[in-house]
């Protein structure tokens, strides 16, 4: 299945008309957002069915004249159910007929001025707060970080705040995009060009958990000053998760004896041999540490509070009793450790400084973890033959080829930033 969405800048001409279906037939886009149409509401049916007769159309002619986001759809592959259409941004629910699965997506056309983005903002929280697996694309018209502008002209920093806010409180996450790193240029000379990521795909922790095979790609913008975006289903299976040490489990008593059973095993072979498997006991050890004392943390972190606060209940209708006063101390004692626990997890995972974001919500830590995850995915990597290879098999093979036939040779990723 392929997702797409496209700030086209006008489409009222017969040229982007043949660039728009051209693309979609090319990439095989089940749904696509068309943004920016400026196509009044009376012409939409004679361009559909010139140029777009295989998709359905939905526009949000009725919060803005203009049409500013339209939905196509191919009914064959797809069916699409529009909940909330508003004038920066629609919601709708996905369905997708070969795999049966359903999805939320919402396609963002963001305005132009800070004040007026505040409502696509709260459009944005209200409904992320109650759906599944979701994602968030289109033209946000903003950027969420300094870095994602080149220009004369600095950029506004509380418009990068109020972004930041939404995207966190969400609890979403920037998808792992390749090809184009500045989805918008304004083809000015170098005294007056500006270069932006104004353009973005954006998923939540369901979505990562149910479509974890999913990339983003951008590519040259064509006729457009917008690069489109190409998001793609992988049928990969999950890759295995790497060990990490989480610092926490060195706080913890049984920490130095386990280890130090674990290492002197006793082992037979060669050096190497004996240090690999005194690692794996270790490191198997510590894992066991971690299922029996630290998995789920937030649930065990909220089951501790429960307690302890069923401790004080109890203390308080007797609060001279000497084994009500112990249990709630000792309540107590174990809520905290494994609050410090908690939180020692969330920093490291999602390298943070605690000092600085110590006043933050779990769900902040959340979020920068899955930013970090997705990071660190390469969904796609362009060969030494510029040829793209897409997925995690297909990925991992293009490495493979490249390290058997040109040792020395140069390799492309077209991973972005």
């Amino acid at each position: 299945m392929i997702l797409s969405a496209w700030n086209i800048r006008g489409f009222n001409k017969p040229v982007k008309h043949s660039e728009v279906s051209g693309f979609m037939a090319l990439n095989k886009v089940d749904l696509c957002g068309l943004l920016e149409t400026r196509v009044k509401r009376g012409k939409v049916a004679s361009i559909l069915r010139k140029s777009l007769y295989n998709y359905r159309f939905f526009g949000n002619y009725n919060s803005h004249n203009n049409g500013r986001i339209w939905l196509l759809w191919n009914s064959a592959t797809t069916y699409v159910t529009v909940l909330e259409e508003h004038r920066q941004v629609v919601h709708c629910l996905v369905k997708h007929h070969a795999t049966n699965r359903e999805f939320h997506a919402s396609v963002v056309y963001g305005r132009n001025n800070a004040a007026d983005r505040q409502e696509l903002w709260d459009s944005v929280a209200l409904f992320g707060a109650s759906v599944g697996p979701w994602i968030v694309l289109g033209d946000f018209n903003v950027i969420r970080y300094e870095w994602e502008k080149v220009s004369h002209i600095p950029p506004v920093t509380s418009d990068l705040l109020a972004f930041n806010d939404c995207v966190l409180g969400c609890g979403l996450a920037d998808m792992n995009c390749t090809g184009c790193e500045f989805t918008w240029h304004n083809r000015q000379d170098s005294r007056s060009a500006v270069y932006s990521k104004l353009d973005r795909v954006s998923i939540n922790e369901d979505w990562s958990r149910v479509f974890c095979q999913t990339s983003a790609q951008f590519i040259p913008p064509g006729l457009s000053d917008h690069s489109p975006s190409l998001v793609t289903f992988h049928g990969d299976p999950l890759p295995r998760k790497r060990f990490s040490f989480l610092n926490c489990w060195a706080d913890h008593p049984s920490f130095r004896n386990l280890v130090l059973d674990a290492w002197d095993y006793e082992i037979t072979g060669i050096p190497m041999f004996r240090l690999m498997r005194k690692l794996r006991n270790v490191k198997q050890r510590l894992k066991l540490l971690h299922q029996n004392q630290f998995s789920d943390i937030g649930k065990r972190v909220q089951r501790r509070k429960e307690e302890l606060a069923d401790c004080y209940n109890a203390l308080l209708a007797n609060p001279l009793y000497d084994i009500l006063i112990q249990q709630e101390k000792q309540a107590s004692i174990v809520y905290w450790k494994l609050k410090e626990a908690e939180t020692k997890i969330l920093i490291q995972r999602a390298k943070l400084h605690y000092m600085k974001h110590e006043d933050m919500c779990s769900q902040y830590f959340f979020a920068k973890i899955k930013e970090r995850h997705q990071s660190q995915v390469i969904g796609a990597i362009k060969d030494q033959n510029g040829n793209l290879h897409t997925g995690l098999h297909q990925v991992g093979d293009a490495f493979v080829a490249y390290y058997r036939s040109a040792p020395f040779g140069l390799f492309y990723s077209c991973k972005g930033h």
